[in-house]
């Protein structure tokens, strides 16, 4: 039946890919850091380090899809601390060893800074992503600014002016577009939230709130057009119109919403329940064989018949069930479904009949 993808479900899942990304991307670096005939001993730390680090989280989260927010800040705490360590050091090796340029041995890592910026604004509630922010920035673009400015030679070359614009402009222009997307993706959740209401509008049945006749015959026929396998199966209660003109119509309500609700308990997830009109219900089994059918059928007729409800007599139902054939349509099938109906009532009801 159709799903629609929450949006928690997507950014944990857009989580698992940043971290994969990650624990590869700082994998790669280390192969091409340990075939270098040179090799500075930050650039073959840092990152199998970093490699190791991002895919224990990728596990992690894989486990404990809960823990995405824990997960994604300790994400960003790895990176933060990734980063900081070479700019700090290679500035620290240039200020000290005159013979030394950082232009020349800092890695080239600028462009990591502004992809963890990002996954501190996507990732982090806004309280916290604005001054991660600012101190990715002091610890990470901080030394390296504050070295080029104090050493105009390096700063005026093609490496210091690409450092510069990076550390500089770049990371200005992120800190004004995050108010941008935070407004943006506030406004598309309340457009989110305010379709799924009104798909639960058009969709649900306004007293029991299982889907209505109109959506149950959309699955059904989707289903049906696709070829997929589809049990079907169809009660009224056998007692209902007693209730209503016995006890009036407020006890009637309370019987439909109680069936309702032992419907949507006992029904699986893929299942469509709805109310049919009046106190009929129809419920669209995707994938279920005969004998899970009528294993379904019997424990869903034991459940209605055990309803304890105040001040009404006991509920049975009277249930038709079919499986669709190859070339079977909506209309075909519900005609069968219903006939089978029909044969549970003359049986005396509260029974299942095919």
């Amino acid at each position: 039946m159709p799903s629609t993808l929450s949006r928690e479900h997507f950014i944990r899942r857009a989580g698992l890919v940043t971290l994969a990304l990650t624990s590869f991307t700082a994998g790669a670096t280390t192969l091409v850091n340990w075939l270098r005939p040179i090799k500075a001993p930050m650039d073959v730390v840092v990152p199998p380090l970093v490699s190791l680090a991002f895919a224990g989280l990728f596990v992690a989260l894989k486990r404990r899809p809960q823990h995405l927010a824990t997960t994604m800040r300790l994400a960003v705490l790895v990176s933060l601390l990734a980063l900081a360590a070479p700019a700090w050091f290679y500035t620290w090796q240039a200020a000290t060893h005159p013979g030394l340029r950082l232009i020349e041995t800092y890695p080239p890592v600028s462009a990591l800074l502004l992809a963890l910026l990002a996954t501190t604004v996507i990732f982090l509630p806004p309280r916290q992503a604005i001054p991660t922010l600012v101190l990715c920035w002091l610890l990470v673009a901080g030394p390296v600014l504050g070295y080029l400015f104090t050493h105009p030679q390096e700063l005026h070359s093609a490496r210091g002016a690409d450092l510069v614009m990076t550390y500089g402009p770049c990371f200005v222009m992120i800190m004004v577009l995050l108010p941008v997307h935070r407004g943006l993706a506030g406004r598309i959740r309340h457009l989110v939230d305010e379709r799924t209401r009104m798909e639960a509008m058009v969709n649900r049945d306004a007293l029991t709130q299982l889907y209505n006749r109109r959506f149950c015959e959309l699955v059904l026929q989707d289903l049906l057009a696709r070829r997929a396998p589809v049990a079907l199966l169809m009660f009224d209660l056998d007692n209902f119109k007693t209730i209503n003109d016995s006890l009036g119509h407020a006890a009637g309500d309370a019987v439909l919403q109680a069936v309702a609700d032992c419907c949507q308990a006992r029904a699986p997830r893929d299942a469509c329940a709805a109310r049919w009109g009046g106190d009929e219900f129809v419920i669209v089994l995707p994938s279920l064989d005969s004998t899970a059918l009528q294993d379904f059928a019997d424990q869903l007729c034991a459940a209605l018949a055990a309803l304890t409800l105040e001040t009404t007599p006991r509920v049975t139902a009277s249930l038709g069930m079919a499986l669709a054939a190859e070339h079977d349509t909506p209309a075909t099938l519900m005609q069968r479904v219903d006939q089978a109906q029909y044969r549970a009532k003359h049986q005396g009801g509260n029974c299942a009949a095919w």
